[in-house]
Parts: structure tokens; sequence; C-alpha cells
């Protein structure tokens, strides 16, 4: 299978809506928000947040969306990998390689130093994924302000310059 990233544009606002709300539902634990908060926003809200250039989604042969990524203005000149998500029955065939080399991109552009995202500690998969890009520990660890029985931990990634 092969996949494509794009960035979204204000007219994926539904489709990214759709993929977010799976996420949240799927994986709950993972991230700061949850589905009953975002499953409450507008329109307005959702076209918004597809509007941003460094909103990435991945489509499968079909056209389906099947994972997303953002990339968020961070402390320090970096760049804040969020709401990463891969569909599970295509987890394992280059998706999340391709949405971090997009996000990556972007962090380029923006002349950041480092792409920094947070896992959830346990997320065993997530962390086994970053990793492998090249993702290390920064020694951070904090409770989840919605779930403070949960802790995160930092990731980062130091961009390279282009080839």
């Amino acid at each position: 299978m092969t996949f494509t990233i794009s960035r979204a544009k204000e007219a994926d606002w539904d489709a990214y809506r759709q993929i977010r709300l799976r996420a949240l539902l799927e994986a709950p634990e993972a991230y700061g928000s949850t589905y009953e908060f975002e499953l409450r926003l507008t329109e307005g809200e959702w076209r918004a947040r597809a509007a941003g250039r460094r909103l990435m989604l991945a489509r499968d042969d079909e056209q389906r969306v099947v994972g997303t990524a953002a990339g968020l203005p961070g402390e320090d000149g970096d760049l804040d990998l969020v709401g990463m998500f891969v569909a599970a029955d295509v987890r394992g065939q280059g998706c999340a390689e391709l949405l971090l080399d997009a996000v990556v991109a972007v962090a380029r552009e923006d002349g950041a130093g480092r792409v920094v995202l947070h896992i959830t500690d346990g997320n065993v998969a997530a962390a086994r994924c970053y990793s492998r890009y090249g993702f290390v520990e920064t020694g951070r660890r904090w409770p989840m302000e919605r779930d403070p029985r949960l802790t995160e931990i930092e990731l980062a990634y130091p961009v390279p310059p282009e080839r």
C-alpha cells in the first residue's frame, strides 16, 4: 500500500474531524484532549484547525484519510509534534514515517532546531515508532494535565539540514 501525505486545507475539515475523533476513541490515554470535548467543537473550529499549514493528512490508495499529525510552534525555536495518529489497519506499512517526514519538513521550513513530542508512559508502540525514526528521550517527565495519573514523557528529534 502507498500513502500520500498532504497539508490539510480548510475543505478537509470533515475528514480531519473524523480521523481525529477516531484517534481519541481508539487511544484516549495518548492525547491531552478528549473525545467528548472535541465532539462539541463547531464546524468553524474544525475548519480553522484544518486550514493551518502545519496539519498533515495521510491518505491510502483509496483516498481514505488514515493518519494525521500536526506541527505547532514550540518553545526555544522547537516545533511541537501533536495529534499524531495512524489507523490500526495500516500501521507498520510506512505511513507514520511519511507523516514524520512531513512534519520534519515543516520544522525545517520554520527554522526549528528540533521536533519535540510527548508520549504517555507505557505507550510502547508509539515509543518504538518514534525511537526508530530517531527521537530520543530528553529526560523531562510530568503528570498529564488532563489525567495526572498518567505520565507524559518528552522526546526530541534534531532537525537535520536539508540534503
